[in-house]
């Protein structure tokens, strides 16, 4: 089962960069509030704190999607196509 989890984890590290720009839209709000940021950045110590592995690849996919995250543009866009 521990298995599945890294494979689940390595995999969505691996696409986050081929993800359409709505998806990287969705996942940069997600991580754009400081509430949101802090309560992840809790949840990936507690992993790190329980099993390292998974808590290394949960760091390493947060920091991917703050990588590729798409910065919003001010003025009216049409997001839901």
């Amino acid at each position: 089962m521990i298995y599945f989890i890294y494979v689940l984890l390595i995999l969505l590290i691996t696409f986050i960069p081929s993800f359409s720009d709505n998806n990287k839209t969705r996942l940069s709000i997600l991580v754009d509030n400081h509430i949101s940021k802090v309560l992840i950045l809790l949840f990936i110590l507690f992993l790190l704190l329980e099993n390292i592995t998974i808590g290394i690849l949960l760091l390493i996919l947060y920091f991917t999607i703050l990588i590729h995250k798409i910065d919003s543009s001010e003025g009216f866009e049409n997001y839901f196509n």
